[in-house]
Formats: structure tokens, sequence, C-alpha cells
């Protein structure tokens, strides 16, 4: 039996943490779920087990991008999802350039989220 999808979630809004941890888990993933960016980029330094870091972008301290640019730095090939609720065309291709699996913007439907994970963990080699 292949063990769930272990997600690493970085998202400043604790209802919306919550929300996404508790969805997450009832879908069957393993969710670790952190209030931020510095947080996220610790448990990646600490070899935590991680198939897909799913990260807010507007978040205070280290945000989505720099998180981004970080988690690649120290796990190349990490699949990211990024989530934003300030998002435009031009920040979706610049995410996308460095190496974002996935964007999604706010207020999103949980399928669309979905959607967006099913995606960028179909495409791990």
């Amino acid at each position: 039996m292949q063990q769930a999808p272990r997600l690493l979630l970085a998202e400043d809004d604790s209802e919306m943490l919550n929300l996404l941890q508790k969805t997450l888990t009832h879908e069957g993933f393993i969710v670790d779920a952190v209030p931020g960016g510095c947080q996220a980029i610790e448990r990646l330094q600490a070899e935590e087990p991680c198939d897909l870091l799913i990260s807010d972008i507007q978040m205070p301290g280290t945000d989505g991008e720099k998180l981004l640019e970080r988690a690649l730095e120290i796990r190349p090939g990490l699949k990211v999802i990024l989530i934003t609720g300030y998002g435009s065309v031009e920040q979706h291709s610049a995410m996308l350039k460095k190496g974002a699996a996935g964007y999604v913007t706010k207020p999103f439907k949980i399928p669309d989220l979905l959607d967006a994970i099913d995606h960028a963990l179909e495409s791990t080699p």
C-alpha cells in the first residue's frame, strides 16, 4: 500500500491554515501546517518528509516568493504551489518561471486546489 503524499502547508492566516489542513487531511494527505515561511524553511532544512509545498504568497517575514526560492535551493525539484489573493498575470508567470508547479488565486474552490495538487504530484519524476 502506497503512503499518502506529505504536504507542507505555509499560511499566516490561522483560519485558512486550519481549514486547509482539515480539508486536505480529510482528502487523504498527510499535512504538516506551519504559520509562516520561516517555519516552512526550518522544516525543509530539517529534512522532514515532504512531497509538495503549498504556500501563501503574502506573508510577513519570509513571503511565498522568497520561500519558493529558498525551498528549491534546499530541495531542488520540490513541487511548490503558491496561493494568493493579490494575483496578477505577471506574478503568475514570474512564479512559474521561478519554478512553481502551480498557482492558485483566492478565493478558490477546494476542487481547484486539489486539481493543482494532483497535477503537481503527477509531474513528479
